[in-house]
Protein backbone atom coordinates (compact mmCIF):
# COMPACT_ATOMS: atom_id res chain seq x y z
CA UNK A 1 0.00 0.00 0.00
CA UNK A 2 2.76 2.48 0.89
CA UNK A 3 5.13 2.93 -2.05
CA UNK A 4 8.44 2.99 -0.16
CA UNK A 5 10.44 2.43 -3.35
CA UNK A 6 8.84 5.38 -5.16
CA UNK A 7 9.99 8.13 -2.82
CA UNK A 8 12.19 10.68 -4.56
CA UNK A 9 15.97 10.86 -4.20
CA UNK A 10 15.35 14.47 -3.15
CA UNK A 11 14.93 13.24 0.43
CA UNK A 12 18.11 11.13 0.54
CA UNK A 13 20.17 13.61 2.53
CA UNK A 14 17.60 13.74 5.33
CA UNK A 15 18.11 10.14 6.48
CA UNK A 16 20.89 7.61 6.94
CA UNK A 17 19.01 4.34 7.32
CA UNK A 18 19.08 1.36 4.99
CA UNK A 19 16.71 -1.40 3.80
CA UNK A 20 17.77 -3.75 6.61
CA UNK A 21 17.08 -1.33 9.46
CA UNK A 22 14.27 -1.90 11.91
CA UNK A 23 10.98 -0.02 11.76
CA UNK A 24 11.45 3.59 10.67
CA UNK A 25 8.93 6.37 11.10
CA UNK A 26 8.28 7.85 7.66
CA UNK A 27 5.79 10.70 7.56
CA UNK A 28 5.90 13.59 5.10
CA UNK A 29 2.56 15.14 6.05
CA UNK A 30 2.21 16.25 9.67
CA UNK A 31 0.49 19.11 11.48
CA UNK A 32 1.21 20.86 14.78
CA UNK A 33 -0.48 23.36 17.06
CA UNK A 34 1.19 26.13 15.06
CA UNK A 35 -1.74 25.81 12.63
CA UNK A 36 -4.83 23.63 13.03
CA UNK A 37 -3.24 20.64 14.78
CA UNK A 38 -2.87 19.70 18.45
CA UNK A 39 0.50 17.93 18.22
CA UNK A 40 3.11 19.83 20.20
CA UNK A 41 6.90 19.97 19.75
CA UNK A 42 7.26 18.08 23.06
CA UNK A 43 5.10 15.24 21.72
CA UNK A 44 7.34 14.86 18.66
CA UNK A 45 10.49 14.87 20.79
CA UNK A 46 9.09 12.14 23.05
CA UNK A 47 7.56 10.12 20.23
CA UNK A 48 10.63 10.15 17.98
CA UNK A 49 13.12 9.46 20.77
CA UNK A 50 15.43 6.63 19.64
CA UNK A 51 13.38 6.16 16.43
CA UNK A 52 15.01 6.47 13.04
CA UNK A 53 12.76 8.73 11.05
CA UNK A 54 12.11 10.82 7.97
CA UNK A 55 9.45 13.44 8.69
CA UNK A 56 8.25 16.82 7.57
CA UNK A 57 6.04 19.21 9.51
CA UNK A 58 3.64 20.59 6.92
CA UNK A 59 1.40 23.08 8.69
CA UNK A 60 -1.14 25.06 6.68
CA UNK A 61 0.52 28.23 5.37
CA UNK A 62 2.73 28.22 8.46
CA UNK A 63 6.32 27.26 9.32
CA UNK A 64 6.69 28.07 13.02
CA UNK A 65 5.99 24.47 14.09
CA UNK A 66 8.58 23.07 11.72
CA UNK A 67 11.20 25.65 12.72
CA UNK A 68 10.59 25.11 16.44
CA UNK A 69 10.87 21.33 16.25
CA UNK A 70 14.07 21.63 14.25
CA UNK A 71 15.52 24.06 16.80
CA UNK A 72 14.79 21.51 19.53
CA UNK A 73 17.03 19.00 17.79
CA UNK A 74 14.60 16.88 15.76
CA UNK A 75 15.73 16.35 12.18
CA UNK A 76 12.92 17.34 9.81
CA UNK A 77 12.54 18.08 6.12
CA UNK A 78 11.73 21.81 5.92
CA UNK A 79 8.22 22.06 4.52
CA UNK A 80 4.68 23.36 4.62
CA UNK A 81 1.22 22.70 3.20
CA UNK A 82 0.55 25.59 0.89
CA UNK A 83 -3.12 26.49 0.49
CA UNK A 84 -4.30 28.27 -2.64
CA UNK A 85 -7.21 30.68 -3.09
CA UNK A 86 -9.65 28.01 -4.33
CA UNK A 87 -8.73 25.41 -1.73
CA UNK A 88 -6.15 23.51 -3.80
CA UNK A 89 -3.16 22.54 -1.64
CA UNK A 90 0.47 21.73 -2.32
CA UNK A 91 3.04 20.07 -0.08
CA UNK A 92 6.27 21.99 -0.58
CA UNK A 93 9.63 20.72 0.72
CA UNK A 94 12.95 22.56 0.81
CA UNK A 95 16.55 21.48 1.34
CA UNK A 96 17.13 23.95 4.17
CA UNK A 97 15.23 26.25 6.50
CA UNK A 98 16.77 29.40 5.04
CA UNK A 99 15.04 28.75 1.71
CA UNK A 100 11.77 27.77 3.40
CA UNK A 101 11.74 30.93 5.52
CA UNK A 102 12.62 33.17 2.58
CA UNK A 103 9.76 31.71 0.52
CA UNK A 104 7.32 31.96 3.42
CA UNK A 105 8.13 35.60 4.21
CA UNK A 106 8.16 36.70 0.59
CA UNK A 107 5.24 34.80 -0.87
CA UNK A 108 3.02 33.34 1.83
CA UNK A 109 2.89 35.54 4.91
CA UNK A 110 1.54 38.60 3.12
CA UNK A 111 -0.86 36.59 0.97
CA UNK A 112 -2.65 34.67 3.72
CA UNK A 113 -6.45 34.65 3.52
CA UNK A 114 -7.79 36.98 6.23
CA UNK A 115 -10.33 34.45 7.53
CA UNK A 116 -9.35 30.97 6.33
CA UNK A 117 -6.16 29.44 7.69
CA UNK A 118 -5.71 26.88 4.92
CA UNK A 119 -5.99 29.38 2.07
CA UNK A 120 -4.08 32.26 0.53
CA UNK A 121 -5.19 34.87 -1.97
CA UNK A 122 -3.09 33.35 -4.80
CA UNK A 123 -3.85 30.38 -7.07
CA UNK A 124 -1.83 27.21 -7.62
CA UNK A 125 -0.23 28.43 -10.83
CA UNK A 126 1.02 31.60 -9.16
CA UNK A 127 2.88 29.49 -6.61
CA UNK A 128 4.09 26.93 -9.16
CA UNK A 129 5.62 29.77 -11.17
CA UNK A 130 7.27 31.23 -8.06
CA UNK A 131 8.60 27.85 -6.90
CA UNK A 132 10.11 26.92 -10.25
CA UNK A 133 13.90 26.93 -10.07
CA UNK A 134 14.02 27.20 -6.25
CA UNK A 135 15.34 23.68 -5.77
CA UNK A 136 12.26 22.57 -3.84
CA UNK A 137 10.12 19.45 -4.17
CA UNK A 138 6.36 19.76 -4.70
CA UNK A 139 3.74 17.08 -4.05
CA UNK A 140 -0.05 17.09 -4.32
CA UNK A 141 -1.70 15.77 -1.14
CA UNK A 142 -5.04 13.90 -0.84
CA UNK A 143 -5.76 14.21 -4.56
CA UNK A 144 -8.80 11.96 -4.13
CA UNK A 145 -9.82 13.32 -0.75
CA UNK A 146 -13.19 14.18 0.70
CA UNK A 147 -15.45 17.05 -0.34
CA UNK A 148 -13.38 20.04 -1.58
CA UNK A 149 -10.19 18.03 -1.17
CA UNK A 150 -11.23 15.71 -3.98
CA UNK A 151 -9.22 17.45 -6.68
CA UNK A 152 -10.00 14.77 -9.26
CA UNK A 153 -13.66 15.73 -9.05
CA UNK A 154 -13.48 19.42 -8.22
CA UNK A 155 -10.41 20.88 -9.93
CA UNK A 156 -10.78 20.91 -13.73
CA UNK A 157 -7.18 22.09 -14.10
CA UNK A 158 -5.71 19.16 -12.10
CA UNK A 159 -3.98 17.65 -15.12
CA UNK A 160 -2.14 20.94 -15.73
CA UNK A 161 -0.90 20.95 -12.13
CA UNK A 162 0.14 17.28 -12.32
CA UNK A 163 2.51 18.08 -15.17
CA UNK A 164 4.30 20.66 -13.01
CA UNK A 165 4.84 18.82 -9.71
CA UNK A 166 7.38 16.23 -8.62
CA UNK A 167 5.29 13.82 -6.56
CA UNK A 168 1.81 12.71 -5.69
CA UNK A 169 0.76 11.65 -2.21
CA UNK A 170 -0.27 8.03 -2.76
CA UNK A 171 -0.97 7.14 0.85
CA UNK A 172 -2.83 9.46 3.21
CA UNK A 173 -3.83 7.78 6.46
CA UNK A 174 -7.05 9.79 6.77
CA UNK A 175 -8.39 8.30 3.52
CA UNK A 176 -9.75 4.90 2.52
CA UNK A 177 -7.77 2.23 0.70
CA UNK A 178 -9.83 2.80 -2.44
CA UNK A 179 -9.10 6.52 -2.51
CA UNK A 180 -5.37 5.94 -1.97
CA UNK A 181 -5.27 3.33 -4.76
CA UNK A 182 -6.80 5.87 -7.13
CA UNK A 183 -4.01 8.29 -6.22
CA UNK A 184 -1.44 5.55 -6.85
CA UNK A 185 -2.85 4.87 -10.33
CA UNK A 186 -2.79 8.58 -11.12
CA UNK A 187 0.85 8.83 -9.99
CA UNK A 188 1.77 6.02 -12.37
CA UNK A 189 0.03 7.60 -15.32
CA UNK A 190 1.94 10.86 -14.81
CA UNK A 191 5.26 9.12 -13.99
CA UNK A 192 5.69 10.95 -10.69
CA UNK A 193 7.42 9.90 -7.48
CA UNK A 194 5.42 9.35 -4.29
CA UNK A 195 5.02 10.92 -0.89
CA UNK A 196 3.00 9.49 1.99
CA UNK A 197 2.02 10.39 5.51
CA UNK A 198 -0.47 10.49 8.34
CA UNK A 199 -1.95 13.94 7.68
CA UNK A 200 -2.23 13.86 11.46
CA UNK A 201 -3.66 16.71 13.50
CA UNK A 202 -3.85 14.88 16.83
CA UNK A 203 -1.63 12.39 18.68
CA UNK A 204 -4.03 9.50 18.20
CA UNK A 205 -3.81 9.80 14.41
CA UNK A 206 -0.02 9.60 14.55
CA UNK A 207 -0.12 6.48 16.71
CA UNK A 208 -2.66 4.84 14.39
CA UNK A 209 -0.49 5.60 11.37
CA UNK A 210 2.59 4.29 13.19
CA UNK A 211 0.90 0.93 13.80
CA UNK A 212 -0.09 0.71 10.13
CA UNK A 213 3.40 1.77 9.06
CA UNK A 214 4.92 -1.06 11.11
CA UNK A 215 2.84 -3.62 9.26
CA UNK A 216 3.62 -2.11 5.88
CA UNK A 217 7.35 -2.00 6.56
CA UNK A 218 7.42 -5.62 7.71
CA UNK A 219 5.72 -6.68 4.46
CA UNK A 220 8.13 -4.56 2.47
CA UNK A 221 11.16 -6.06 4.25
CA UNK A 222 9.90 -9.59 3.50
CA UNK A 223 9.45 -8.73 -0.16
CA UNK A 224 12.92 -7.18 -0.42
CA UNK A 225 14.51 -10.14 1.37
CA UNK A 226 12.79 -12.63 -0.96
CA UNK A 227 13.86 -10.78 -4.09
CA UNK A 228 17.40 -10.43 -2.74
CA UNK A 229 17.65 -14.19 -2.13
CA UNK A 230 16.27 -14.98 -5.58
CA UNK A 231 18.71 -12.56 -7.20
CA UNK A 232 21.65 -14.15 -5.40
CA UNK A 233 20.60 -17.64 -6.51
CA UNK A 234 20.09 -16.52 -10.09
CA UNK A 235 23.42 -14.71 -10.22
CA UNK A 236 21.98 -11.22 -10.57
CA UNK A 237 24.05 -10.02 -7.64
CA UNK A 238 23.60 -7.21 -5.18
CA UNK A 239 24.67 -4.46 -7.57
CA UNK A 240 21.96 -5.37 -10.06
CA UNK A 241 19.40 -5.71 -7.28
CA UNK A 242 20.09 -2.18 -6.05
CA UNK A 243 19.68 -0.94 -9.61
CA UNK A 244 16.28 -2.62 -9.80
CA UNK A 245 15.14 -0.90 -6.65
CA UNK A 246 16.72 2.48 -7.28
CA UNK A 247 14.24 5.16 -6.26
CA UNK A 248 12.58 6.95 -9.13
Amino acid sequence: MIEFDKISDYFNEFYDFGPKDDIIYLDLHLHTNASDGYNTPKFFIDFLKEKKHLISITDHNEIRGSVKISELGVKVVPGMELGCEDGFELLVYFKNFEDLEEFYVREVEGNKHPYRMARTTKDAFYFLDILEGRGCHVSIPHVNGLAQKNYIKNKHYLSDVLTRVDSLETYNHSLSKKRNLTAKDLRKSYHLSATFGSDAHINREILSYYRFLNMEEKKHHKLMDSIYKISMLSGLGKKHLMHLFKKK
